[in-house]
């Protein structure tokens, strides 16, 4: 796993969890990120979860399911959607990256996009 990916993850868990207070009981608040399959990998994600005590954040491995439309060729794919009841949720961002182009520009825009949709 990449320093991009933990930081990335770590960002994200950390703005969802400041949020999570100013938001209505019932609602989710909304990211997940899908990353590839690649043997390992599961192992790899946990033992980030575990050593960033992850609590906001859901990691998924593998192919997502064909409604969510997730690029076939992303390595990593961060999803963002609204502040809302579940099914009541609208995506708002997707960011499907390939390989070695999750950057800082990256990180920072999905941030940004996340920020976005989170209560104040």
């Amino acid at each position: 796993m990449s320093d991009p990916l933990t930081s990335l993850v770590k960002k994200i868990d950390k703005a969802v969890e400041q949020a999570a207070p100013k938001h209505t009981a019932g609602q989710k608040l909304g990211t997940f990120v899908i990353i590839g399959s690649t043997e390992g990998r599961d192992e790899q994600l946990r033992g980030i979860a575990t050593k960033e005590s992850l609590k906001h954040l859901a990691l998924c491995i593998g192919v997502a399911p064909p409604r969510y439309e997730v690029n076939p060729d992303a390595d990593v794919t961060v999803v963002i959607y609204t502040v809302g009841r579940p099914g009541r949720q609208e995506v708002v961002a997707n960011f499907a990256l390939r390989q070695c182009e999750l950057d800082e520009a990256k990180t920072a825009a999905i941030v940004e996009a996340l920020a976005k949709v989170l209560p104040k």
